[in-house]
C-alpha cells in the first residue's frame, strides 16, 4: 500500500492527493487520516509544499461533500435507504447507519456536522442526513470548512513533523497494506461464490 502510495503522489503530485482527498469525502471507507498525514511525510521527501497542499486538500475536500450533499438532498430518504441495504455491504454500511446518523444530525443539527468532522467515517457520514434534511448549504458549507481545515492541517503538520519516523511510518502502511490486501482478496472470492450459486440456482 505504501508503494502504490507513494507511486501515485511521486507520479501525479498534487492531482493524487485532490482526487484521493475527493474520493474521501464521497466515500466513508476511504480513510483522509491515512492519505494526509502520509501527504504531510511526502512534504519532507518530495517537492510537495505544506500550504499548497493544504489548499488543494481543503478544496477538494469541498467538493468532494457538497457533491455527497447534493446527491442526498435529490434522492428520497426510503430510495436511499434501500440503496445503502442493498450496495452498502461492499463499504461495510447499512441503512441503519445512516438512519442512525440521521437521528444524530436531528437532535443536534449545526453543531452534529462540525463535530463528525473529526470523526473518522462519521466525517462522511453526517453529510448525508444534512442533504437529506436540505440544510441550509451555506451554513453547512462554512461548519464543514472550519472543521475541515482544523482537520487537514493537523494530519498534514503531524506527518510532517513525524518525518524522523518515515521508515517506522511505512512498515505500519506496509503492515495495513497486507490486511487491506486480505479483505479484498476475500471481498473477491465471496463475490464469485455468490455469482457461482446464483448462476446454478437459475439453470
Amino acid at each position: 500500500m505504501e508503494q502504490i502510495l507513494t507511486n501515485f503522489i511521486n507520479s501525479w503530485g498534487y492531482t493524487a492527493i485532490a482526487i484521493l482527498i475527493l474520493l474521501e469525502n464521497i466515500l466513508p471507507f476511504i480513510p483522509s487520516e491515512i492519505i494526509l498525514t502520509f501527504a504531510g511525510l511526502m512534504t519532507v521527501k518530495s517537492d510537495l509544499s505544506i500550504p499548497l497542499l493544504f489548499i488543494i486538500s481543503t478544496i477538494s475536500s469541498l467538493i468532494g461533500l457538497i457533491i455527497l450533499y447534493y446527491i442526498s438532498s435529490i434522492v428520497s430518504e426510503a430510495r436511499l435507504y434501500r440503496f445503502v441495504d442493498k450496495y452498502g455491504k461492499w463499504i461495510k454500511l447499512k441503512g441503519k447507519d445512516i438512519a442512525r446518523a440521521n437521528e444524530w444530525f436531528k437532535k443536534y443539527g449545526a453543531i452534529a456536522v462540525f463535530l463528525c468532522r473529526f470523526i473518522p467515517v462519521l466525517r462522511v457520514l453526517i453529510t448525508i442526513p444534512a442533504g437529506i434534511n436540505r440544510m441550509n448549504i451555506v451554513l453547512f458549507t462554512i461548519l464543514s470548512l472550519i472543521g475541515t481545515t482544523i482537520w487537514n492541517i493537523a494530519l498534514i503538520f503531524l506527518g510532517s513533523m513525524l518525518s524522523n519516523s518515515f521508515d517506522t511510518l511505512m512498515n505500519g502502511l506496509h503492515t495495513y497494506s497486507y490486511i487491506m490486501y486480505v479483505i479484498i482478496a476475500i471481498a473477491v472470492v465471496y463475490l464469485f461464490i455468490r455469482i457461482y450459486k446464483k448462476n446454478r440456482t437459475h439453470q
